[in-house]
C-alpha cells in the first residue's frame, strides 16, 4: 500500500497548496509515483499544476459522488504524477454527505481498489476541518500540517488539527500528525521567533527544513507549476526538496515503530 498523506490546516494562507504542490513535484522527481489530489473547492492544487475542472474527464466530485472511477478522472500532470482535481460544487457535496451512513469514508472507499498504482497519495485539504477534510484524514495515515511563521492563527489551526486527529484516534483510526511545517520562515521577524518558541507545545514532530519567505512562490504558482519544477536552483525550491527527503525518512521511521 502507499503512502497516503493529507496537507491540513484549520487557517487559509499557511502555504498548504504550495507544500503539496512543491512535495509531489520534488518527489516525482525522485522517481516516485505520486497521486495528488485535490478536496478543495477553491481548486488551488488544481491551478498549481496548470489544469482546470473544465479540461479534466472527470473531477474528484464524480468520483466521490459515484459518477466516475479513479482512473477515468486522472489527469497526467508529467511522468509519475498524476492529478485528481477539484471543482467548486465540492462544497454542496459536503453539505449533501451529512445526511449520508459512514460520511467521513466516501474519498476512502473510492480509492481503495486503486491505491496500488502509486508509491505516495498526497491530498490537499480545504482550509477548515468540514466533512471533506475529515474525509481526507480517514483517507490518509499521516497528516502534514503547514504552520505560517508570519501568522499567530496559524499556530492555533495547527493546534486544532491536532486535537482532531487526536479525537480520530480515540475512535481507533489510523491516522495521526507526521510533522508541522514551518512555512513562510524569517527567523529576523518577531512573530517567527514567537511563533517558533511555541510549537513544542503541541506536542507533534516538527520538521528540520523550513521553507522560507520568498515571493518566487507566487510568481510559479501563478504561472501554473510548482517551484521546484519552474526554478529547481532556487532557494525555495531547495528547501522543498530538502524536506521532500526529511518526510520520506520520517513516515518510515514513525510507521516502523507503530
Amino acid at each position: 500500500m502507499p503512502r497516503t498523506i493529507a496537507i491540513s490546516s484549520q487557517k487559509g494562507g499557511v502555504g498548504k497548496t504550495t507544500t503539496t504542490a512543491n512535495l509531489a513535484a520534488a518527489w516525482s522527481n525522485m522517481g516516485t509515483r505520486v497521486l495528488a489530489i485535490d478536496i478543495d473547492p477553491q481548486f488551488a492544487l488544481t491551478r498549481a499544476f496548470g489544469a482546470a475542472p473544465s479540461q479534466a474527464p472527470a473531477t474528484v466530485l464524480d468520483v466521490m459522488a459515484g459518477q466516475a472511477e479513479v482512473p477515468d478522472a486522472l489527469v497526467t500532470v508529467r511522468e509519475g504524477l498524476s492529478l485528481l482535481v477539484a471543482h467548486r460544487d465540492l462544497a454542496k457535496l459536503e453539505l449533501t454527505l451529512v445526511a449520508q451512513t459512514k460520511r467521513e469514508e466516501f474519498l476512502a472507499r473510492a480509492l481503495s481498489d486503486y491505491l496500488d498504482r502509486w508509491d505516495l497519495v498526497l491530498i490537499d485539504c480545504p482550509p477548515n476541518l468540514g466533512l471533506l477534510t475529515v474525509n481526507a484524514l480517514f483517507a490518509a495515515r499521516d497528516v502534514i500540517v503547514p504552520v505560517s511563521m508570519l501568522d499567530p492563527g496559524a499556530y492555533q489551526g495547527a493546534g486544532e488539527i491536532r486535537a482532531t486527529i487526536a479525537r480520530l484516534q480515540e475512535q481507533d483510526v489510523d491516522v495521526r500528525v507526521t510533522a508541522l511545517i514551518r512555512t513562510f520562515a524569517d527567523a529576523r521577524r518577531v512573530t517567527h521567533q514567537t511563533i517558533d518558541g511555541s510549537l513544542e507545545q503541541l506536542g507533534v514532530p516538527i520538521a528540520r527544513s523550513q521553507i522560507p519567505l520568498r515571493a518566487e512562490f507566487n510568481n510559479a504558482m501563478a504561472a501554473g507549476r510548482p517551484l521546484v519544477w519552474a526554478r529547481p536552483d532556487s532557494a525555495g525550491a531547495l528547501a522543498y526538496v530538502k524536506l521532500a527527503d526529511e518526510l520520506a525518512e520520517s513516515v518510515k521511521r514513525l510507521r516502523a515503530v507503530a
